[in-house]
């Protein structure tokens, strides 16, 4: 019964920790970081160095 008990538990907590990473990976300040990331990625690209004279 303590078994069943202890994997009940744990099922809701990896369930619980699943739904709050899901929540903080659509929040509005990850959604900022990304667009911030992208933008970077974007400026990199489009100012490559040149490597002749």
């Amino acid at each position: 019964m303590t078994l069943l008990l202890l994997v009940g538990l744990g099922w809701l907590g990896l369930r619980t920790l699943l739904l709050l990473s899901q929540v903080s990976r659509h929040s509005p300040e990850a959604r900022l970081g990304r667009a911030f990331q992208q933008e970077l990625r974007d400026r990199v690209m489009t100012r490559l160095p040149h490597t002749g004279p």
